[in-house]
């Protein structure tokens, strides 16, 4: 599996993967991901500034097929996280989608995300998860993930906050099992002005 940046092509290609796994959720009576926050247009104008800031990657088979996709940055939403912990070096983890035939593959993600975030300088990644997905939960928690907090809030459905340390393959002598595609890597922290999200939540546990 290769591992590279998104580019604007990859827009509609991410749309239509959230749409598919939204649907699956839904046959299960799972609500999360079944509107788009706060509405189409702007879900859509979130996923391209992220994919513009080099912060949303894809994730192929060697034959160019899409398995999965994810969004790992450095914002740190001040309604979720303290000042405390803002000031620890830290990468955040948003909308990892991966496709059903590729199911069990969010293991793997998951662990190239901690290691890219580990050879940035940072202590942690880190994760917001819709509220009430409690299987979810779990599913964070069997992957290293401590729960630090869950959140009510009113305008925002995924208030329950996971940190796991980030880490280095390099420093476990042992082969990762994603391949990244050799490209310039942002330096940590970077911020845009322009740059304006929200945090979004992953999927169930039976959908990663």
């Amino acid at each position: 599996m290769i591992v590279e940046q998104a580019t604007i092509e990859d827009l509609p290609v991410i749309l239509a993967m959230r749409t598919e796994a939204s649907e699956w959720l839904a046959k299960r009576g799972i609500n999360q991901w079944a509107v788009a926050w706060p509405n189409p247009e702007a879900q859509s104008e979130r996923i391209l500034s992220s994919i513009r800031a080099g912060e949303t990657w894809m994730i192929r088979s060697d034959n160019g097929d899409t398995a999965a996709t994810v969004a790992l940055d450095s914002f740190s939403d001040p309604r979720l996280w303290t000042p405390e912990e803002q000031a620890e070096p830290a990468m955040y983890l948003h909308r990892l989608i991966v496709r059903r035939k590729y199911a069990g593959l969010g293991d793997d993600v998951i662990d190239w995300a901690c290691d890219r975030a580990g050879q940035l300088g940072n202590r942690w990644v880190r994760i917001d998860v819709w509220t009430d997905n409690i299987g979810l939960h779990r599913y964070y928690e069997n992957r290293g993930f401590k729960h630090v907090r869950t959140l009510d809030l009113a305008d925002y459905p995924s208030g329950a906050l996971f940190q796991r340390p980030a880490t280095d393959w390099r420093d476990r002598r042992t082969e990762a099992a994603l391949t990244e595609r050799p490209q310039t890597l942002p330096t940590r922290n970077s911020r845009f002005e322009s740059f304006e999200r929200a945090l979004w939540p992953v999927l169930s546990e039976q959908t990663i």
